[in-house]
């Protein structure tokens, strides 16, 4: 088949499961994806082939001995499913695409990718869960080392060797001394009593001829911290052990949720002729000792020995002796399903050096990082001879004490306590080799502020490194306007989102780092405005399936063997027979403990429902709402049973989180959710073709309307008010639609009076704070968003910047004690403001599910002259670089193959429109000040309007 040398479609971005050449999968028919990249306006793929077989070479040679798809008509370049043979454990496959254009000539052949399959069969495991056993004779806050040597004969013939491994709760893995890799907090959170998530690695590169050594250590997390580190009840006067500062709410514990330490790991070689070895897989005869980390908490910091790490020194490497270790204990297997990790590592993701470092009247260190960060520091030393055996204390903070004495931790630890008795703390007893350097591997912290005690000599700022941390989603769009207020917006929005994007999308780096679910779905588009999340929701949604109330869960869950074996904890039966039934989905997923009176609320686990309906409309891929459409039936179903003539009253126990002063009643805000998941859940029923469901939740909405319409502290007909008649009342009506059509500018214009009275300034939660802002915005209503978020005082977004803030507060008034404690000064739940300047502000917007169809409309206030930034999609990426001087507006979009935009020029007053220099006659003025040029297709074009 002839290619014309001058075909202008590019393949580029190959991605199995939406990440790049996987190895260690465990999806049997995993989706594939690419971008087209085309110099001719208006190009799009009709069609396209791809091509998967067992070997590079035989893939070079287009012998698809696995599948060859054929020629298919279609245009869809995401999400497409394998359709070739089964695959088996440990099967390699090669493949790579071509397309057909929009004048049906074809592509060259992409570049080729990869992927991997994991150990797919229970059999494959030949490993056992090793660990140190009851009878063990270290601390269990301590990191125990696990060894175990093993022999490589005939080098090359190996053509691969993978290291198959689980830590609970996390591990670090080295061959040879050498990391495996550079991620962080393997293998990654689960509900571990329904889930335990398992890592493959390519440690080929790291073997040698003769003797080989693996060392992992096995740290907390979540998984353990509550075995080992008991809190004892409030108000008995007592602290948990070792002063170190501990998650310590009620705590409710499910069955298997957490356990002792443990390892499971495999390692194994390939040969040339296809055999496969098992190297070494855990067991009994594995070795255990102490390592040099004596402390590890994933709340409360970790303690490191340096003299010890050189008495242990190659430990992990061919020449280790094991004399005086001893033998490894075989565990209990967790509770939850071994599950291949196929998201995204938690990697450092930016470096820096300390802004300041100034000495204390106490004698210590205040290090100002110079802005807010989840991570932590590495400590670098120099010359440390004369030091050995002294002990560095770093103690990490948000703010500082009033009088400027020192780190205040009461943001960090929910604690007023100054004198640290339950503390956030990073220790390392130096070595004395002469240049050292320290991270802790077993958590992270949220901080800008580190007081140092012990430090020898004098620091200087090259003493410390800052390391932020977080889940490597590519961060792949930008925006940019000449106002440098919103850019710094923009810029601590999207700090405080990437310091909670971790395994779970946490509520803060520091105090709980739990996967509160209101966020996933009310900051999604903030968050998809950002970055690719789209290997990441799928992990969320699994977690949420895996924390949703199961028909053999609805008895409850005995407590009685969990308090015997943990004697001290708090715990609690379910507060409320309702959370029992099946359907519920709590609060928290994973759900590692239940925080009393704050783990039912329409609108947290509710995202089961609007967070991958929000998911199909930024991607196009329909198979997150085949996966998840049960879930979402039993959850809506199980809010139908708790509702009272459509109106959840007094269940829901967030309400409108962080409102300032409005106490907008819970039950408005519960049912507008309630109503929002009905209706979302009817058209979801209706993509997916079942009709008998579309209906029954279409006519479930118009019930939960009728009954809200009906109840007084909803709507009040006599005054013609919604609620309370706060921002958020009007907001959640209107953003829901379960306002009355006939009363929907009736609620626009009272939503207006309500920022009015309040001087346009911030007081909706994180819940109608969103549904404020889109409910004016998508109603033509930007000015007044603009000053909402650029009011001079507080509360706003502009009075943050100015205050010098460089992460997003929980609430408004974040300087106010709450409940006797300091409150966190990194949440990403009040981000709104990120959708609205990406969405509204540049403009750019899905008119169709994946951008197939979409919107360029950016806001040019008039104290702004130039927009610039771009959105990813799964077409490629959207930019606009849009200007106004001298009478004249420029505006320069760019429109991936394979869509069409209804581009939006701010600029009416304008006679005459240009393109690329050449009058353009197809346009027309809007009501709204626009210039509308609709159906425009892919390309690059430079708009003028004079």
């Amino acid at each position: 088949m002839k290619i014309r040398k001058d075909f202008a479609m590019k393949l580029t971005n190959l991605m199995t499961q939406n990440m790049q050449d996987p190895i260690g999968l465990g999806h049997g028919v995993p989706a594939f994806s690419y971008l087209l990249q085309s110099d001719r306006r208006g190009d799009k793929q009709t069609a396209y082939q791809i091509i998967a077989a067992s070997s590079r070479e035989l893939l070079e040679e287009k012998k698809a001995d696995l599948w060859d798809s054929g020629k298919v008509r279609d245009e869809q370049n995401y999400a497409i499913a394998y359709g070739g043979l089964p695959l088996q454990s440990r099967q390699q496959v090669f493949w790579k695409v071509r397309v057909w254009d929009s004048q049906e000539d074809p592509s060259p052949w992409s570049e080729p990718a990869f992927y991997e399959m994991g150990l797919l069969e229970e059999e494959d495991w030949k490993a056992v869960w090793i660990g140190q056993g009851d009878d063990f004779y270290g601390d269990k806050s301590a990191a125990p080392a696990l060894a175990k040597d093993f022999i490589l004969k005939d080098k090359n013939t190996v053509t691969k060797a993978r290291l198959y491994i689980s830590g609970l709760g996390l591990f670090t893995a080295s061959v040879n001394g050498k990391p495996v890799s550079e991620n962080l907090y393997e293998p990654g959170e689960s509900e571990f009593n329904r889930r335990v998530y398992y890592v493959t690695y390519d440690i080929t590169s790291f073997l040698q001829e003769g003797r080989n050594v693996i060392g992992v250590l096995l740290g907390n997390g979540q998984y353990v911290n509550f075995a080992v580190d008991p809190v004892m009840k409030k108000g008995d006067g007592t602290l948990s052990p070792r002063h170190r500062y501990q998650k310590d709410d009620t705590i409710f514990l499910k069955d298997g949720i957490c356990g002792d330490k443990k390892l499971l790991a495999q390692i194994e070689f390939t040969r040339t002729d296809g055999t496969v070895e098992i190297a070494a897989a855990s067991d009994e005869s594995w070795k255990i000792g102490e390592s040099p980390v004596t402390f590890q908490n994933w709340y409360g910091g970790e303690d490191f020995d340096g003299q010890k790490a050189q008495r242990l020194r190659g430990w992990d490497t061919p020449e280790a002796d094991f004399t005086g270790w001893r033998n490894a204990v075989r565990m209990q297997p967790p509770k939850g399903k071994l599950s291949a990790k196929e998201f995204l590592p938690i990697r450092i993701w930016e470096h820096w050096t300390a802004e300041s470092v100034k000495e204390l009247p106490n004698g210590n260190w205040l290090v100002d990082m110079g802005k807010n960060s989840a991570g932590f520091v590495r400590l670098r030393l120099w010359n440390t001879g004369k030091y050995e055996g002294r002990k560095v204390e770093m103690y990490p903070a948000e703010v500082l004490k009033a009088d400027g004495s020192g780190v205040d931790q009461a943001s960090c630890t929910q604690s007023c306590d100054t004198l640290w008795q339950c503390a956030v703390k990073d220790s390392y007893i130096i070595a004395g080799t002469g240049t050292e350097e320290w991270h802790p591997s077993f958590c992270y912290h949220g901080f800008q502020y580190v007081e140092v005690a012990g430090f020898p000599g004098i620091p200087s700022v090259r003493n410390f490194e800052g390391c932020a941390v977080r889940l490597m989603n590519e961060k792949h769009s930008d925006f940019e306007t000449d106002n440098e207020i919103l850019n710094q917006i923009n810029r601590i929005t999207d700090r405080s989102i990437e310091s909670n994007m971790m395994c779970s999308f946490t509520d803060c780096p520091q105090i709980e780092k739990l996967g509160w679910l209101e966020t996933t779905q009310l900051m999604f588009s903030s968050v998809a405005a950002g970055y690719d999340i789209r290997s990441w929701i799928p992990k969320i949604m699994g977690d949420m399936r895996d924390a949703q109330v199961r028909p053999e869960d609805a008895e409850g869950v005995s407590m009685e063997a969990d308090s015997r074996k943990y004697p001290g904890y708090a715990f609690d039966k379910f507060e409320n027979k309702e959370t029992e039934e099946p359907g519920f989905v709590p609060g928290i997923a994973p759900e590692f403990f239940r925080i009393g009176g704050l783990f039912k609320d329409p609108n947290w686990g509710g995202a089961c429902v609007m967070t991958p309906w929000y998911y199909y409309q930024e991607y196009g891929d329909v198979n997150i709402l085949r996966q998840n459409f049960g879930l979402m039936q039993s959850y809506v179903d199980h809010l139908e049973r708790r509702s009272v003539n459509g109106v959840l009253k007094g269940y829901a126990q967030m309400g409108e989180w962080g409102q300032l002063n409005e106490n907008t009643p819970a039950a408005l805000v519960a049912t507008c959710a309630f109503y929002q998941q009905a209706v979302t859940l009817s058209g979801i029923a209706g993509i997916l073709g079942n009709l008998q469901e579309e209906e029954r939740y279409r006519e479930m909405g118009k019930r939960i309307r009728e009954g809200f319409h009906e109840d007084a502290e909803c709507w009040q007909p006599e005054k013609e008010i919604y609620g309370n008649g706060s921002q958020a009342s009007y907001g959640c009506v209107l953003f829901s639609g379960i306002v009355m059509p006939e009363k929907k500018e009736m609620a626009l214009h009272k939503l207006l009076e309500a920022v009015e009275e309040r001087g346009c300034h911030l007081s909706s939660g994180e819940v109608g704070l969103k549904q404020v802002f889109h409910a004016l915005a998508s109603n033509g209503e930007n000015d007044m968003v603009y000053r909402m978020v650029m009011n001079p005082t507080a509360p706003s977004y502009r009075h943050h910047i100015e205050q010098g803030l460089t992460t997003l507060p929980e609430f408004w008034n974040y300087t106010e004690l709450w409940n006797g404690f300091g409150r966190s000064r990194n949440h990403a739940m009040m981000g709104h403001v990120k959708e609205w300047l990406c969405r509204f502000v540049l403009g750019i917007r899905p008119l169709e599910p994946g951008y197939k169809k979409l919107q360029i409309k950016p806001y040019l206030q008039k104290e702004i002259t130039r927009i610039k930034g771009s959105v990813f999609t799964v077409h490629g990426t959207v930019s606009l670089d849009c200007s106004r001087h001298d009478g004249i507006l420029e505006m320069k979009t760019e429109i991936p193959a394979g869509t069409e935009a209804d581009i939006y020029l701010p600029f009416a007053e304008g006679k005459c429109c240009y393109l690329d220099g050449t009058e353009y006659i197809g346009y027309k003025k809007t009501q709204q000040g626009y210039i509308k040029l609709s159906a425009i297709t892919s390309g690059t074009y430079l708009w003028s309007v004079k």
